[in-house]
């Protein structure tokens, strides 16, 4: 990422950031009307708990970070629920235009802390409960003669760092090969800052089994973590990064891998997509891996059968959620398309991710690993 860029980026996360917990302490403190000491004291509390998630994430690759696991990980709980607390501050403040007095002012400030918490604890408990398998079956007469059905198991965002466990690894990698995959596609946002310290990762994905190999492509947080330091991680697991280009496997697939556009000039990034469709034979079945549901705009008019994404996390949490719902297109799920280059259907597949980043929460979403079976 260019220095100006991340600079912009940073400047408005920290706006964001600190502008939320503000909003949600002045709500909760003239809510219930607290004296001026409890004030001072839910005020350092709010502070020291915004630190412990600010801190923790510039430090991530410092060996101080890694030492402090319970303070990080409370950290990125916190986020999620000063993140649910403004969306529900926000409707109570849009009910107090309706709604006027006292009585109202403190019991719907008790309600939205009540509300707050249960909802919080629920995503908590919604994502520790595990990625579920979504299976999507697609009819298709690209499949050769032999072959009756063809999968591709899907993982993406799993925003690997010093925190994530052992244990979670080793369950996506049980869930993952208990599918009996055809091949396996990583679309990106695979590592985060703080995995120079966990190659124990690695390793647990080497054990990633498939027909024909595990296949990547770079998310915009591999920029963020350093290519390099991904470059590593794919080797030491036996991934194979497709870095805007296309192989065939088995003699009927097309499968083309696409970089993030993070770092690129806009020019670069478009020419990169449409040099690696020159030599694409849409005869075969096309599969393109990119990681943003809007990368799609770019590469329709290729003639591809079908597009795997991520990036979106389906929002995770509130506001979140409306946020990515009114932004993209394609924000989760799956979408039929007509391929203008022939009229043909053509599909897209935006997942919520097998991860999450940052706070460990989801409301109205479910981690995923995605299972796509062509078949005749």
């Amino acid at each position: 990422m260019h220095k100006f860029g991340f600079l912009s980026f940073f400047s408005i996360f920290s706006l964001v950031y600190f502008g939320g917990h503000y909003y949600v302490y002045t709500r909760l403190v003239n809510g219930i009307c607290l004296a001026t000491a409890a004030r001072y004291s839910i005020f350092a509390f709010f502070f020291l708990s915004s630190m412990s998630f600010y801190l923790t994430r510039i430090f991530a690759h410092s060996v101080v970070a890694q030492n402090f696991h319970m303070a990080a990980y409370f950290g990125n709980v916190w986020v999620g629920i000063v993140s649910i607390s403004v969306a529900i501050f926000f409707i109570r403040d849009i009910l107090m235009i309706f709604f006027r007095g006292d009585n109202f002012l403190y019991y719907s400030a008790i309600f939205s802390i009540v509300a707050a918490g249960l909802l919080s604890l629920y995503s908590f408990y919604n994502v520790h409960r595990g990625p579920v398998v979504r299976e999507i079956k697609i009819k298709t007469e690209k499949l050769p003669g032999g072959i009756n059905s063809f999968s591709i198991v899907q993982l993406s965002d799993l925003h690997l760092d010093f925190l994530s466990s052992r244990e979670w690894v080793e369950k996506i990698v049980e869930q993952t090969n208990a599918l009996n995959p055809d091949i396996i596609v990583v679309t990106g946002d695979l590592i985060e800052r703080g995995i120079d310290h966990r190659d124990d990762f690695a390793v647990k994905f080497r054990k990633l089994s498939s027909r024909f190999g595990v296949f990547a492509i770079l998310g915009n947080h591999e920029y963020y973590v350093g290519v390099n330091t991904f470059f590593r991680f794919a080797g030491q697991s036996n991934m194979r990064i497709l870095r805007n280009e296309k192989i065939t496997i088995s003699g009927f697939l097309e499968l083309i891998g696409l970089d993030d556009k993070t770092g690129k000039i806009p020019g670069e990034f478009i020419s990169g997509i449409e040099n690696v469709f020159k030599t694409a034979d849409d005869k075969k079945l096309v599969v393109v891996l990119g990681h943003r549901p809007d990368f799609y705009k770019y590469i329709s008019k290729f003639g591809i059968d079908f597009y795997l994404s991520g990036h979106t996390h389906a929002g995770q949490i509130p506001p979140m959620d409306l946020i990515v719902k009114l932004y993209y297109k394609h924000p989760y799920g799956f979408y039929p398309e007509v391929n203008p280059k022939n009229g043909k259907k053509s599909f897209i597949y935006t997942t919520s991710g097998t991860g999450t980043w940052a706070p460990p929460l989801r409301l109205f979403s479910k981690s995923e690993i995605v299972k796509i079976v062509f078949e005749k």
